[in-house]
């Protein structure tokens, strides 16, 4: 007979430690965590902007609608639950918190220097002497400022978009060249734009935001207006401020890990790293640890570390968080997006002496496992969790019963869970991935399919695999990055 329980749906943490399971919800109801909306108190993001003068224009349009309620559209809401009308940014509404485009840190980009950017027939010296551009007008934004802003919003002209787009792609994403991980793939200067444009804010220590002229119009694809909005304000409160939401059931001295691995391209070759995010659970600090280089010889084979590297990885995580907490933790999880080695785990042991609790998970997201439920048209309820002894499947999307329905289209796909050690329990574990599914403040929805830990540790690795990351140091919050 087939092992099967139910998962409680995880709750966050809002305003006056107000708890509610919808991100969207909590904020409305709530305000944003750490904010005593109760007794009035309000934020308000100090804000600069690179453009041209037609894309700032733009930018100036697109906050101004922010500032107003944006309703769902249409008529059938109550056949999408999970949809709900944006408030409007305002420190005197619901979200307590408004922007401020401060004009003192704009740094226009003139007609002239656009079009000397774009004036190369190749699209991808195109995208290059623009990247440049941008480090330039970095460079002049912050030599030019008494004091820094929060975050710096980066609105990409319609022309740009146009001449550097991919047009092998329907989106409007200026991609330079695709990253194959491939022995014999060539250098390249820029792979990704907005990856490129994260490393050139980051080495200012500034946060960015890049913004597309369809995300401006509202015209991103078939998202709502309001979705827009509420993952854009959401993204800009963490980046600028603090942290939207937090998680109400984990432990404080619980170390949530995240390790993945990404190729860096250089003019002599490549070499493989471990990217590394880990999350701090009760106060929900998100922070970076970049690995050590290492050659990646047998490409049949996934990239592992030896037990030195692992070693040496953990070693930083757990120095980070006695210098953060002033404490051991007490409970370390590690969630891989690999499997882990017999070296591996040798290590992870290694530099977590003296940590009472491990946990060592190795996620799969592609599993061709399905399960449905008999006589009912709705796939399997999300937290339902299958197995008696590891791998166990897991279930972090489907029907979700405070929302009435299942978000997604098709039959959901469970995550695998293959626990190579496990000091506490199977629910433990399975509790601590339907938490970190809830976690990401790119997006309001109710939750996300990977949790946090597997899923940053991948896009933090797209943008340090970048050529302009490669020799420097990386900062380690991860507002730099999202």
């Amino acid at each position: 007979m087939t092992w099967i329980q139910l998962l409680e749906e995880p709750r966050l943490l809002f305003g006056n430690n107000r708890q509610c399971a919808d991100p969207k919800v909590g904020l409305t109801s709530h305000g944003p965590a750490l904010l005593d909306v109760a007794a009035g108190e309000t934020q308000t993001i100090r804000a600069g902007a690179i453009g041209t003068y037609g894309a700032l224009s733009h930018l100036r349009e697109f906050l101004t609608k922010l500032s107003y309620a944006i309703p769902v559209r249409g008529s059938n809401q109550s056949a999408q639950a999970w949809k709900m009308d944006f408030p409007g940014l305002s420190t005197n509404g619901p979200l307590a918190f408004d922007v401020f485009l401060d004009e003192s840190v704009v740094e226009p980009i003139s007609e002239a220097e656009e079009q000397e950017s774009l004036k190369d027939p190749d699209r991808k010296a195109k995208i290059e002497s623009s990247v440049k551009l941008y480090e330039q007008k970095f460079q002049d934004l912050v030599t030019s400022s008494a004091s820094l802003p929060g975050v710096i919003f980066l609105p990409l002209s319609k022309q740009l978009v146009k001449m550097c787009r991919d047009p092998t792609l329907k989106t409007d994403r200026i991609i330079f060249e695709r990253r194959t991980m491939e022995k014999n793939q060539t250098y390249a200067p820029v792979f990704n734009f907005h990856h490129a444009l994260k490393v050139v804010s980051y080495k200012h220590l500034l946060a960015c935001q890049v913004l597309l002229p369809s995300t401006m119009s509202f015209a991103r694809g078939n998202q709502e207006p309001a979705t827009v909005a509420w993952n854009f304000a959401t993204a800009l409160y963490y980046k600028g401020t603090g942290i939207p939401w937090k998680l109400a059931e984990l432990e404080e001295t619980t170390c949530l890990v995240g390790i993945s691995f990404y190729e860096e391209m250089g003019e002599e070759g490549s070499r493989m790293r471990a990217s590394m995010a880990h999350v701090y659970v009760r106060s929900s600090d998100s922070q970076i640890i970049r690995g050590k280089p290492f050659v990646w010889e047998d490409r049949s084979r996934e990239p592992t570390l030896t037990g030195t590297q692992a070693r040496e990885l953990l070693h930083d995580v757990v120095d980070l968080f006695q210098r953060q907490k002033r404490e051991l933790p007490v409970r370390i999880v590690i969630h891989k997006t690999s499997a882990f080695t017999d070296d591996e785990i040798s290590g992870f042991n290694e530099a977590s002496k003296g940590v009472e609790l491990l946990d060592f998970v190795h996620i799969r997201a592609r599993d061709n496992s399905r399960f449905f439920h008999s006589g009912n048209d709705y796939p399997p309820v999300r937290g339902t969790m299958i197995g008696e002894k590891s791998p166990y499947i897991l279930y972090t999307v489907g029907y979700v019963p405070c929302l009435g329905t299942y978000q997604g289209m098709g039959s959901p796909a469970p995550l695998v869970l293959d626990v190579v050690r496990n000091d506490t329990s199977p629910r433990q574990i399975g509790d601590d991935v339907m938490s970190l599914t809830k976690m990401d403040w790119n997006s309001t929805d109710f939750c996300q399919s990977q949790p946090v830990t597997t899923s940053v540790s991948r896009k933090v690795g797209q943008i340090l695999a970048e050529m302009r990351a490669r020799n420097t140091e990386p900062p380690q919050p991860y507002r730099y990055f999202m």
